[in-house]
């Protein structure tokens, strides 16, 4: 903008803009250097075989190459899972179900081994965000997981065998263990929000589901205690005339059931509390065994009788008949279900997003 002053007044001149100027503005340049760019993308990477497509070309045959050299079986965000840590996590499977890997079927084994691939995948992702975060989880709650984990081992020598077998260095147990309930902790906080139950839908379901009677009526239970003599690979007669002498006893007070079940009876889960089964249903023992205690009454005592294992002499103790549970008596136990089912929801809702923004790659013809 110009200005000049004529007889003492100012005059402004603005700017004249060119009728080429104008058209200029006009035009669409943001969308035509958009179309020349996306253009440009087309033929590299479609047509041409341009520095692009070779750039990415070469870098996909490096990866395919240490692949094969280093028997990848995934890439996680660019760190690779390897052949020997599906393998171990197929074992770890297979172990926990009591399961040898030469008795499972070819087809079934392929399965497993595509479902352990997939947990793989699932917990690098979650190492790698709470890692990422750089998340630690209390200390409290670290030393009360390693202590619980050092437990169940009963000497170094195996507890240095099971962390082998983790692929975990004696030296790291500790410094692995913590990052493990670290990213455990992640987990939970992140999915926390999502697995609140409220008192009322725990209530709800316990109205709708009632009805149903499966899981809502405690079965007719009995509470005795036995003495018992084995018949397995042991003559039958010396049992018989064994265990109707020790009824005799019982029954001339010459000894009590205890005393006797403590010496004689070859139950070694009960003899030691005087022959006590505590409370069990119908269905929890063996059904010849059923057959006799289920028509006795609290205070009775049973002939010797015989199952398919051995002589039994029975006193019940006490009785319950059927009845219908109370919410109080389930409410925890749906709490838990409810909670667990819907862990598992927004567990999987969470991985999803994990892994949409995640670089996975697979190489199947590792797997």
């Amino acid at each position: 903008m110009r200005s000049m002053r004529i007889s003492g007044c100012m005059l402004r001149l603005d700017p004249v803009e060119l009728p080429a100027q104008q058209d200029m503005k006009r035009f669409p340049w943001r969308i035509v250097l958009y179309v020349v760019f996306i253009g440009y993308l087309f033929l590299d990477l479609r047509t041409c075989n341009g520095p692009l497509k070779r750039s990415i070309s070469k870098r996909t045959d490096l990866t395919r190459k240490a692949a094969k050299t280093n028997k990848w079986v995934a890439l996680v965000n660019q760190e690779p899972i390897t052949g020997e840590q599906l393998d171990v996590a197929v074992a770890r499977h297979l172990y926990q179900r009591g399961k040898d890997i030469e008795e499972v079927p070819e087809a079934n084994l392929r399965m497993i081994r595509r479902a352990a691939l997939q947990s793989l995948i699932n917990d690098t992702l979650v190492r790698q965000y709470a890692d990422g975060e750089d998340f630690r989880a209390p200390q409290e709650e670290i030393d009360n997981f390693t202590a619980r984990w050092i437990s169940q081992f009963s000497s170094e020598t195996e507890l240095a065998e099971r962390a082998g077998y983790q692929q975990l260095p004696d030296e790291k147990i500790q410094e692995e263990l913590a990052r493990i309930v670290s990213r455990k902790k992640w987990l939970e906080n992140r999915i926390a929000p999502g697995v609140d139950v409220m008192d009322e839908e725990v209530k709800a379901w316990f109205e709708e589901n009632r009805e149903t009677g499966e899981g809502f009526i405690d079965p007719e239970k009995v509470r005795a205690r036995h003495i018992f003599l084995s018949t397995v690979e042991v003559d039958d007669e010396n049992r018989e005339e064994m265990i109707r002498d020790l009824h005799r006893q019982i029954v001339e007070k010459e000894n009590t059931f205890e005393e006797l079940a403590a010496a004689f009876s070859e139950d070694p889960k009960t003899k030691k509390i005087g022959g006590d089964l505590n409370w069990f249903a119908r269905d929890r023992v063996p059904e010849d065994f059923a057959e006799t205690v289920f028509t006795m009454k609290p205070g009775d005592l049973s002939d010797p009788f015989r199952t398919g294992i051995g002589w039994h002499i029975v006193e019940v103790l006490d009785r319950q008949e059927e009845r219908p549970v109370t919410f109080k008596e389930v409410e925890l136990e749906i709490r838990h279900h409810l909670e667990n089912q819907r862990t598992a929801e927004v567990v999987e809702i969470l991985m999803k997003k994990l892994r949409t923004v995640a670089n996975i790659r697979l190489f199947p013809e590792h797997i």
